[in-house]
């Protein structure tokens, strides 16, 4: 164990701090911190709590400033170091927390160390539902973005709740990501598509659960740790908590248990799939099926394609590279496959009127000259491919109850994803289905959307007069 001045130098040397600064930033006299360096006094027992917290975070950030990460692990003997992937500056703050805080204990033998507590306990002979809304509700409203990792099932009561709550509390500028567990009975389940897409505001990651794990452990990352049991007949409890030094500990128990599991259905932001190139192999198949609940983005004329690539900044090196490879393998592979194509009547109105769609991950607004061209262009590949069908839903109520208006389907044999129908959908993650079992499942109820009877079929030339009646509504009448 290191005493307090050689830990408090060994960092100020390799972070190269001042001691002005640290005094500057503490709001102390720099006579007085000099003497923490030298070692001739130590902070005061009352105020070292708020004090380390505050030089935890000035040494973070100079760590990584000046590129010493490194060299402090090595320094300081750190072995477990893959909680920095996640986020760098926050899990260093908690080890330099804890090294001051350990050293101020060894170094001031009088009197042991103790951080103010901030767990709570809650002990409930019914249960505990009340209370657990209370807490998430706070944080949902109190924080933007939250990233939950929960290890218990996606179709067990406590998921219910927290999907509950989410959907009760949850602002349109909330962005919440939650990571679950699935067991291997209920990959077979159509119910996980169905909660999935009843849950449209918050962004689910799913893991495949192949070893039973059932803990009821909770993790808000950077925000909250909770136990919670309520499982019991006879009492329910829940345990939560923010102490820097438990939630980092909790944080990485959470990141190796879920590393031990495969991901079944996982998020990838806009960058990661054009930087992947998953559109590219995606739209090297040969047959597709399409849900499209917004905007209409296939199927585009290679003037219109030149006209969004000439739109983006000249430097973009993720999108542009992206769409040059779908307008080649559009021209070259998709026109000829098998294609069925799923609409509603509602979403095909609201482009002819809007002109709003989602080409990629880019949110683009075509003009009338646009679409027109567009159609052109659609109707043009169904006369000279007898395989591309094109399927409008009447009443989009047909929908509504399982959730699946709010988000756009792209399927293939090989490969699914689907994405947000929003407006902010351009900066929602998109999901990746890729376990075979989910995929059949979703697979299996887009074709069974096809075969009811709010579904109809339209060849090359019915879709010819569709669009004939919209466009007559919509371009011929005065705008106002």
């Amino acid at each position: 164990m290191l005493p307090y001045k050689q830990v408090f130098k060994t960092l100020t040397n390799l972070t190269n701090t001042k001691l002005s600064s640290i005094a500057y930033s503490l709001g102390y006299d720099v006579s007085y911190i000099s003497k923490w360096n030298s070692g001739k006094k130590l902070p005061s027992y009352k105020n070292i709590s708020e004090i380390n917290g505050k030089l935890s975070s000035i040494f973070s950030k100079s760590l990584i400033k000046e590129k010493k990460v490194q060299e402090f692990l090595v320094t300081f003997n750190i072995k477990n170091s893959q909680i920095l992937k996640e986020n760098t500056e926050k899990s260093l703050e908690v080890m330099i927390y804890k090294l001051l805080n350990d050293a101020y204990d060894y170094t001031n033998t009088d009197s042991y160390l103790e951080s103010p507590s901030n767990t709570h306990f809650i002990f409930k002979n019914n249960n505990v539902e009340n209370e657990f809304k209370d807490i998430f509700e706070k944080l949902i409203l109190e924080n933007d973005h939250l990233d939950i990792w929960a290890s218990f099932d996606i179709l067990n009561s406590n998921s219910s709740l927290l999907f509950n709550v989410i959907k009760n509390t949850a602002k349109k500028n909330n962005d919440i990501n939650l990571h679950l567990l699935c067991s291997k009975e209920n990959l077979y389940k159509i119910d996980i598509l169905k909660t999935i897409t009843e849950n449209s505001k918050i962004n689910i990651e799913l893991y495949q659960n192949n070893k039973d794990i059932n803990y009821n452990l909770i993790l808000i990352k950077d925000k909250m740790y909770m136990l919670l049991n309520n499982e019991n007949e006879d009492f329910f409890t829940i345990t939560y908590g923010n102490e820097m030094e438990n939630l980092f500990e909790f944080s990485i128990y959470i990141n190796n248990l879920f590393k031990n599991f495969k991901k079944i259905i996982s998020l990838s932001s806009p960058e990661q799939m054009a930087k992947t190139n998953y559109r590219k192999y995606f739209y090297s198949d040969n047959e597709f099926l399409f849900l499209s609940n917004f905007g209409f983005e296939f199927l585009m004329p290679n003037t219109l394609i030149d006209k969004i690539l000439n739109s983006l900044d000249p430097e973009d090196e993720v999108n542009r590279p992206e769409i040059l490879d779908i307008k080649f393998l559009w021209d070259k592979l998709f026109i000829n496959s098998k294609i069925d194509f799923i609409t509603t009547r509602t979403a095909l109105i609201n482009y002819f009127e809007t002109g709003e769609i989602l080409y990629c991950s880019k949110n683009l607004k075509l003009n009338s000259q646009d679409i027109k061209d567009q159609f052109k262009n659609i109707i043009f590949a169904m006369k000279n491919n007898k395989n591309i069908n094109f399927y409008i839903i009447n009443d989009e109520r047909f929908l509504k109850p399982s959730g699946l208006d709010k988000f756009n389907f792209f399927v293939n044999e090989n490969n699914m994803y689907f994405k947000k129908v929003n407006l902010k959908s351009s900066l929602s993650p998109i999901s990746i289905v890729s376990d075979v079992k989910i995929h059949k499942n979703i697979s299996e109820i887009l074709h069974k959307m096809i075969e009811s009877s709010c579904c109809k079929k339209y060849n090359a030339s019915d879709i010819e007069k569709v669009f004939q009646k919209y466009w007559d509504v919509f371009y011929k009448i005065p705008k106002k």
